[in-house]
């Protein structure tokens, strides 16, 4: 199954544990808008918008935006969010690495609120991203903190309270989504991976957040058993803000 026909699986699932059970993409989200800062008048694309909330809200706050995914069941239910809150926001069905139909330098901002996890060819991703945005605009994106791969159980499609895999191992790792029989693929990627890769596509890192869980959420009674007894210790959330050079 492609990430593509995933995603069209996964979509309405997605979005409802969206809307009540996603700390992580919460505070990630809540990370990356306050590294913004004010985009009003600026030229922002959001790569992986999914059903466009955070476009929205981007658009509301005076960024003229264009949202980008894969998947057509999302950006369907992109179409329609932003239909009902009568703004102008572009969409895009495409994959992040050819993002042909959009021109050379025109985006000032560029993010990713867990998108960036679910690209295999990411350095074409990150050449593209460069050629988007003018010279001194930024990149910032947001994902699970590499360090959660470790503990990623293949066999028994779980976390686990110990390690299960090493940090430098680059296989994909490969899950179905909760409530579905949609097959998931995720690329793990080390902190020195992301460095030297966007250095060498011609990015500055200006930034980097190591983000826990939410206060109180590793002690809720109804979560895993890998939340209460690992992810309170560990970061969860990696936040990368760089400048194009």
């Amino acid at each position: 199954m492609t990430q593509r026909n995933a995603w069209n699986q996964a979509s309405d699932a997605f979005n409802s544990l969206h809307e009540d059970d996603r700390p992580a993409i919460t505070a990630a989200t809540r990370e990356i808008n306050a590294r913004l800062g004010s985009v009003a008048g600026l030229d922002v694309l959001e790569i992986g918008c999914g059903d466009a909330r955070n476009c929205v809200e981007l658009a509301r706050r005076g960024a003229r935006v264009t949202g980008v995914d894969i998947s057509d069941a999302q950006i369907g239910l992109a179409q329609q969010r932003v239909d009902a809150a009568g703004l102008s926001v572009g969409l895009l069905r495409a994959d992040a690495v050819d993002l042909s139909p959009l021109s050379d330098g025109s985006f000032d901002v560029i993010l990713a609120i867990y998108a960036f996890q679910y690209v295999a060819e990411m350095a074409a991703c990150l050449a593209e991203c460069a050629r988007l945005l003018r010279p001194g605009a930024r990149l910032i994106f947001a994902q699970d903190h590499p360090i959660r791969a470790c503990f990623w159980d293949e066999e028994m499609q779980e976390e686990s309270v110990l390690p299960a895999r090493s940090y430098f191992e680059s296989a994909p790792l490969h899950w179905s989504f909760v409530g579905t029989d949609a097959a998931m693929t995720s690329h793990h990627r080390t902190l020195g991976w992301w460095f030297s890769s966007l250095r060498e596509i011609g990015f500055t890192v200006t930034h980097l957040r190591e983000l826990p869980l939410p206060d109180g959420w590793a002690d809720d009674p109804d979560v895993d058993e890998y939340t209460r007894d690992i992810a309170r210790f560990l970061p969860q959330v990696m936040v990368i803000e760089a400048a194009k050079r």
